[in-house]
């Protein structure tokens, strides 16, 4: 099994037992001790679970960002599902907001096939990726990099970002509620409102764990958003509430 498949495995038990032991581990994810030590090492550098006594426990997720690679290797079918879905809002000779999301991401080779785009983004990875197509036209936000996130944040990359005006703004969140839609980080999240600000269009991708978590900083109300696409449907009170403010898919 592959090292991002061990550490997927992981989280998902932690996700449901919050803490265990070990040994414990060892046995539901069929890995040696020195094999397991090194992911959880991983894992722990990523300020997803704490260490201690021969016991492993997740970190409470509200007020933290996870690193980019940990995010990549999260419910990896569902962000592809919603990348099909949301390719549909997307044709020639548009100009596009990204973010630096993993789940964004998975929109570019969705892209591939259409002619004459502009994507602005503040994502490392997403900028590789765009960068290779000969078909975009690339904009990268400038200013610090915040440590595992992939991401380019600060003033500096929002003062770039007030420079263009595009026809659709697409990015994802790290929860929601019948509220509205939160970030861990609040660097994250003012970027995403400079390019929600700047958009005629917003999409908003979200997968069904991200559902029913608030965070401590509001990114914005459904009212600020067109779309929110995720992959499987969410609960009718959620559907009566916010389906009266923006269009739901599934």
């Amino acid at each position: 099994m592959a090292s991002f498949e061990r550490k997927k495995k992981i989280i998902d038990i932690l996700q449901r037992r919050k803490v265990i032991s070990t040994k414990e581990l060892e046995a539901l994810t069929f890995c040696s001790t020195s094999t397991l030590r090194r992911d959880l090492i991983e894992l722990e550098k990523e300020g997803i679970i704490i260490r201690s006594h021969g016991e492993v426990r997740i970190v409470a997720a509200n007020n933290i960002e996870y690193a980019y690679s940990a995010r990549q290797t999260l419910e990896i079918n569902a962000k592809q599902k919603i990348a099909t879905l949301a390719a549909d809002f997307f044709t020639h000779n548009q100009s596009i907001f990204m973010d630096s999301s993993t789940t964004a991401a998975c929109l570019i080779p969705y892209l591939e096939h259409l002619n004459a785009l502009r994507v602005i983004t503040n994502g490392i990875e997403a900028a590789i990726k765009l960068n290779s197509l000969d078909n975009v036209t690339l904009f990268m936000a400038g200013g610090y990099i915040a440590n595992g996130t992939n991401s380019v944040l600060g003033d500096f990359s929002t003062s770039f970002l007030d420079n263009f005006h595009a026809d659709i703004a697409v990015f994802s969140c790290r929860g929601l509620d019948r509220y509205g839609a939160y970030e861990a980080n609040h660097e994250q999240a003012i970027i995403k409102q400079h390019m929600i600000r700047n958009s005629d269009k917003v999409i908003l991708l979200a997968d069904h764990t991200k559902f029913n978590t608030s965070h401590y900083f509001k990114l914005m109300n459904y009212s600020a958003i067109d779309h929110l696409i995720t992959d499987k449907s969410p609960s009718c009170a959620f559907l009566d509430i916010v389906g009266e403010q923006c269009e739901i898919l599934w």
